[in-house]
């Protein structure tokens, strides 16, 4: 009897708990009823990337409070344009987002011809930058940003760089770099950042520019040896490692930035719903916890004041761009 009681009040709990769960998710569809079917985020860049982590880590939890499942698809190649072109050319009606990079701001700069121009997006919301480390293999002999730029004076092109994508933060971080040193590196180009790991550890590349996160296991081998944080502040990963500034180089700062845009044709009520959720998401304790664990600084901006760094960033970057030939 007490068995069959205990049966019956626990089958009643997590009927009343699915009931509250099923209240809830309707609770947060909009006035429209959107979403009524699966969402997908395309990621112009490989799994395992810093952007795949940061993507996944915000829209898991989403898919289960709207009652519908947010699909990330990983869709690398031609530095980001693959993915890019996909999204632009797809229904402007919230069922097809992208993982938003500079890549977005600056591709015309890039390729005159390029499909997916940044006047072809809207900002949905910008979530996260994460922090990033200039290393260099081990074998080079440098322990300081300067001591390499005294290196690379002496050898022009002697040394290689590691090339995520063209028109990547990564990618025009370095860039910036060298114009302010002075210093001429080869580029040697990859789909991604996971992809340049082996060759950076090995030693077939000299020198790159990499996401923490995805830097620590070849630091902490000592593989590579990291030089200085792209960042305002030491991390707690990486106590040690000056910044950027407390090495010398304060101009060279760049701040990294991973977001959700869609075709600039999707119905505003739209916008500002996934905006909304994006946003109430990014409280979530356990996306902060992942987020924190990578050490990102949270962004948190909503849709108008993403387009806003857009355009900044198109701004910011034409000159180099220009100044440095760079092109796809």
């Amino acid at each position: 009897m007490n068995r069959r009681i205990f049966t019956q009040v626990s089958l009643g709990a997590l009927l009343l708990s699915a009931f509250n769960r099923s209240q809830a998710q309707q609770n947060i569809k909009s006035a429209s009823g959107f979403p009524d079917r699966p969402i997908k985020l395309v990621v112009p860049y490989p799994a395992g990337g810093v952007v795949d982590i940061v993507m996944r880590a915000v829209t898991e939890p989403l898919s289960y409070d709207l009652a519908q499942r947010i699909v990330v698809e990983n869709r690398p190649g031609a530095d980001g344009r693959i993915g890019i072109d996909a999204v632009a050319k797809a229904p402007a009606d919230g069922y097809t987002l992208i993982a938003a990079t500079p890549i977005l701001a600056v591709g015309e700069h890039l390729m005159a011809e390029m499909k997916g121009r940044s006047s072809e997006f809207a900002g949905v919301c910008a979530f996260a930058a994460p922090p990033s480390v200039f290393v260099v293999n081990s074998d080079v002999p440098a322990t300081t940003l300067k001591e390499f730029i005294e290196l690379a004076r002496k050898k022009p092109g002697f040394y290689n760089a590691a090339n995520p994508s063209t028109g990547s933060t990564m990618h025009l971080a370095q860039e910036l770099f060298f114009e302010h040193a002075g210093i001429t590196l080869t580029n040697v180009n990859y789909k991604g950042q996971p992809q340049s790991l082996p060759d950076l550890g090995q030693g077939s590349v000299h020198f790159g520019l990499l996401s923490q996160d995805l830097a620590l296991t070849l630091i902490q081998t000592g593989k590579v040896r990291p030089l200085a944080m792209n960042m305002v502040a030491r991390t707690r990963a990486l106590p040690e490692v000056p910044t950027v500034a407390q090495a010398g180089f304060p101009d060279i700062l760049v701040r990294s930035w991973y977001g959700v845009a869609v075709p600039a044709a999707t119905p505003m009520p739209v916008r500002q719903f996934l905006d909304e959720q994006f946003q109430r998401n990014m409280k979530l304790p356990a996306v902060r916890e992942k987020l924190d664990a990578m050490e990102c600084e949270i962004l948190g901006l909503d849709g108008a004041h993403f387009d806003e760094l857009i355009q900044s960033e198109y701004k910011r970057w034409g000159e180099l761009i220009r100044a440095r030939n760079i092109h796809i």
